[in-house]
């Protein structure tokens, strides 16, 4: 009988390992490939468990059951395999439900031909216990085990190592150590398998694959918890290739496509452009192709597409193999239609006014400096209007701030049209506007704030109102004034607060204003 606990030991050790292994995955589903992998391992786990109840069997009866019990998971293995090791590596782009439904077919049959066996006799074609040198079934196996389902379970075995093999030159280091051990795990299995199978090597009538799939369940252990497996999923390079919205293009040393992804395809004239030279498909980028390239090139392309203006980002640089020999090049081409936009937009935002559209005090502080700067050497005379609307707030407490914007948004225009193209007027508070007049003496200077008044004394019609619009302007000069823009704008808004000093004196005391001239003119000679 110690004959049975040993035989039947490592199986058992198979079945506790892949029973474990089963449990701490089916724990991490939501991982890529982790459903199926948990599938695969339950297989094992099924083929493990009755392989333990078959060799603790000493009567030909029982250990037949169990033996055809395996094959509630010997057949179907190779497919869940297959379907884990396409999913892990993001390959299952055409694996679809009906695919995997079909590829579930013969082993469902080999379940079936194994449990109706008896009567036909494809899987089994003729089995009896012998008793030495210790109790086994000694098993001829039919066509359709021999013929079928093994060259399809090895084949699909084959198929999946065939993935990981590709995914492992793809992949980052620290997802090769995961696929390495994925690799391991699979490889030791399917030779044990053919052993048995074919050399018909076992141990006491023992199948080595069981056995096998302990070592292999020490190496996924060592994987799970190492190797981080199915604590992160790998993204292959060429996942991420496929998926980017940029368009990316290989070209080899002549210039010619040899691969691209979908949004390449989408930007590109033809459907079928492998082989062909970048410029015939893409015929608005090949004037950056025209020189050897040295370096990396970027540049912003403009193109005109439905009455609609694009903005492409085009990056360009050359390829090297691992011996630093030139193999091609790269070009990603990007919109950036959109991003420019914004960025335009709160360009926009920071160096101007979003009601009236004039600059603000930032963009003023920029072009107004840089302006007195060249005007510093006394080429040509700059002089700085100051202008503050009197009783704006009346207004705003009268008929809200609705009939405020609208009047500052009418002394916006009032100025832009007060002045000459290339000068500078700006918003800089809530009522205060400056004109930055350029090549203007002081009597023109005045001039223009005399244009501006007449401007605004023009009654203001707005939703049935009738608003008459005053404003005190104070007048600088560069350089009599100040030779910096801080300068001209503290004398100017000196002289607008005299202004405005003189009227509220004219608004508050009308009468004694009137007194003091006629008293003036009546005045002895």
């Amino acid at each position: 009988m110690l004959i049975h606990y040993l035989l039947a030991l490592l199986p058992a050790i198979a079945a506790f390992a892949t029973g474990s292994i089963a449990i701490y995955v089916w724990q991490r589903r939501s991982v890529t490939g982790a459903k199926s992998f948990f599938r695969c391992i339950l297989c094992l786990f099924i083929w493990c468990f009755f392989a333990v109840l078959e060799y603790l069997s000493t009567e030909a009866t029982p250990r037949i059951v169990f033996g055809k019990l395996q094959y509630l998971g010997i057949p179907f293995f190779a497919v869940f395999w297959l379907v884990f090791t396409l999913q892990y590596t993001h390959n299952d782009s055409r694996l679809n439900t009906q695919r995997t439904r079909g590829m579930m077919v013969l082993p469902l049959l080999s379940m079936i031909f194994a449990f109706t066996d008896p009567w036909h006799g494809l899987i089994w074609a003729s089995v009896e216990l012998g008793h030495t040198p210790a109790p086994q079934l000694m098993i001829d196996h039919g066509w359709w085990f021999s013929y079928v389902m093994m060259p399809y379970n090895y084949l699909l075995l084959l198929g999946g190592v065939g993935v990981l093999l590709n995914a492992y030159f793809a992949s980052s280091q620290i997802y090769r150590q995961q696929i390495l051990v994925l690799l391991s795990a699979s490889i030791i299995p399917f030779f044990s398998s053919l052993l048995y199978l074919l050399a018909r090597v076992h141990f006491y009538g023992l199948d080595l694959t069981p056995i096998s799939f302990a070592v292999s369940g020490l190496i996924m252990v060592v994987g799970l918890f190492r190797g981080k497996l199915f604590e992160v999923s790998p993204i292959s390079y060429r996942t991420v290739f496929l998926n980017t919205e940029d368009a990316v293009i290989f070209l080899d040393t002549q210039n010619h496509i040899v691969d691209l992804n979908p949004s390449a395809y989408r930007e590109s004239l033809f459907d079928n452009i492998l082989g062909q030279p970048f410029h015939v498909s893409f015929p608005a980028y090949q004037h950056l192709l025209t020189t050897p390239l040295t370096q990396e090139i970027t540049e912003t392309v403009k193109l005109f597409q439905f009455s609609q203006t694009l903005l492409k980002e085009v990056k360009i640089r050359t390829l090297h193999s691992p011996g630093h020999r030139l193999v091609g090049s790269l070009v990603i081409i990007r919109d950036v239609t959109v991003e420019r936009q914004k960025q335009a937009q709160l360009k926009h935002f920071a160096y101007f006014d979003s009601l009236t559209g004039l600059c603000n005090r930032r963009q003023l502080e920029i072009s107004g400096q840089l302006s007195l700067s060249s005007a510093g050497k006394g080429l040509w005379p700059v002089a700085l209007l100051y202008v503050d609307l009197n009783d704006f707030k009346p207004i705003n407490d009268t008929y809200g701030h609705q009939i405020g914007d609208a009047v500052l948004i009418y002394v916006a225009k009032c100025l832009k049209t007060c002045v000459r193209q290339g000068d500078i007027v700006a918003r800089i508070g809530g009522d205060e506007f400056v004109a930055l007049l350029f090549k203007v003496n002081q009597n023109a200077a005045h001039a223009t704030r005399e244009r501006l008044l007449l401007r605004l004394r023009q009654p203001l019609k707005l939703e049935n109102i009738t608003l008459k619009i005053t404003a005190s302007i104070g007048v600088a000069s560069h350089p009599q004034d100040g030779c910096t823009l801080s300068e001209l704008m503290h004398c100017a808004d000196q002289s607008m607060y005299q202004d405005k000093q003189t009227y509220r004196d004219r608004r508050d005391h009308p009468r004694s204003l009137t007194d003091q001239t006629q008293g003036t003119m009546k005045s002895p000679k």
